[in-house]
């Protein structure tokens, strides 16, 4: 058997192992980098330290931290709240009202946080009781908030996206122009679907609201609404690097939550940051080892031989395509997005450049695919949370969430087959993709 075949057989054999028996995603990842370079090569484990050093040493990553600090200091600052308000004046006097409402500020806080368990928190916290109390199904409303929460790592800012263009070597700045359009088409069609059910099942109308006072809460809750304007908008004009907007939404949650609306309050300044640190660090570990792993991968040219494999086999771009999303749809199930973007990537980009696929593009079916994750048990991490928030059992909310998994399954096919979704604005904006 070819050599590479070998290694990535074991590799893989060692990692699912360690995994199954509980080891951290990040440890599993060293230690099975770690046996297969005493295995197959003669090199000093001092190498390991020194891939790990040049995985870190990378001035995009800065972003990661950042953007996560942001997200918990808005959440904190009582951004969530204003955005529901600003939600409701749009949605007022519609027919599930309350639940457009809830969605449309779950892709506005997502476009703020980056961060997907923090809009279903945020968002859920206060929403999920105030549907219930409207006259709304309770699985109904967790369910939509679980999935709707999962735009977090579609609308830019997202943490993975900046994950992959580290990975991948891809423009951070075009990855977030691309996820804009397919975030924004998923959001009307979630808000579609409660439109629909709510018709449907009676949900009542949210109450009608004067224009005049509709004017005034847009008004009084603009500034929350000119944080993802000014960071993206910041990030599109060249003003800013991605790094660079993610600590200006840093000062833009400090001024907002101390200034403005003053909920922030010094003392729990402490527990944001230790928070922040721990969710940045995990993250970090698990890409630092992946690094080696990919190295070692690259080195005993497996992608190449995967590669070949897949040609010989009349495998084009479309069939490709097609076994991507499966095989991401599978890993979903069992993995956490982090861990199946880092482990994933290497290969991933590796193949679909052999076939001309498109990075940007690429980039966008992977982050759409852990998406769907995030909703699919076992590890659908938004369900647990849904859980946590509303009380139901985890098969409640799963069993009300699959015809959202179905809307967000065929967003995904539609951006997977139709490139010019993603890639229209990239091109806009920067000229190429």
């Amino acid at each position: 058997m070819d050599i590479s075949i070998t290694l990535i057989l074991s590799l893989l054999a060692i990692l699912f192992l360690l995994m199954f028996m509980g080891v951290p995603i990040a440890i599993a990842l060293g230690i099975s980098t770690t046996i297969n370079l005493m295995l197959f090569t003669d090199m000093n484990l001092l190498f390991i330290g020194q891939n790990v050093y040049s995985a870190l040493n990378n001035y995009a990553l800065l972003a990661v931290p950042f953007f996560i600090l942001a997200s918990n200091i808005m959440v904190e600052a009582g951004v969530a709240k204003r955005l529901l308000e600003l939600a409701g004046a749009f949605t007022a006097g519609m027919t599930g009202g309350l639940g457009m409402g809830g969605v449309m500020a779950c892709a506005i806080f997502a476009a703020i946080s980056g961060s997907s368990a923090a809009t279903v928190v945020s968002i859920g916290t206060i929403l999920i009781p105030g549907m219930v109390e409207a006259g709304y199904d309770k699985k109904f409303s967790t369910a939509l908030i679980a999935c709707s929460g999962s735009l977090g790592i579609l609308i830019p800012p997202s943490v993975l996206m900046i994950i992959f263009g580290v990975l991948a070597d891809v423009s951070i700045g075009k990855l977030f122009a691309a996820g804009m359009v397919p975030g924004i088409m998923l959001t009307i069609f979630l808000m579609l679907y409660v439109y629909i059910m709510s018709k449907r099942r009676n949900y009542p109308k949210s109450p009608s609201m004067p224009f005049k006072q509709r004017v005034i809460i847009i008004v009084k809750n603009f500034p929350s609404l000119m944080v993802p304007i000014m960071i993206l908008g910041g990030i599109y004009a060249g003003v800013v690097t991605p790094t660079e907007a993610a600590v200006l939404a840093i000062f833009l949650g400090f001024f907002l939550g101390f200034f403005l609306y003053k909920e922030l309050k010094v003392k729990n300044l402490p527990r944001i940051f230790i928070k922040s640190a721990e969710m940045s660090s995990m993250i970090l570990l698990i890409l630092a080892f992946a690094y080696s792993f990919a190295w070692l991968l690259a080195f005993f040219l497996v992608p190449d031989t995967l590669a070949e494999i897949m040609i010989k086999a009349g495998i084009g771009p479309l069939m490709f395509l097609l076994w991507i999303n499966i095989i991401l749809f599978f890993a979903g199930d069992f993995m956490d997005p982090a861990s199946i973007m880092l482990i994933f990537t290497p290969l991933i980009v590796s193949l679909a450049s052999v076939l001309g696929i498109n990075m940007v593009h690429i980039g966008l079916v992977v982050t759409m695919n852990l998406e769907i994750g995030l909703i699919t048990p076992p590890v659908g991490f938004n369900l647990y949370v849904g859980s946590s928030l509303s009380g139901l059992s985890l098969y409640e909310i799963m069993k009300a969430a699959i015809p959202i998994m179905i809307i967000i399954g065929i967003a995904l096919l539609l951006v997977t087959y139709i490139p010019p979704i993603g890639l229209f604005l990239p091109k806009l904006i920067f000229g190429s993709v």
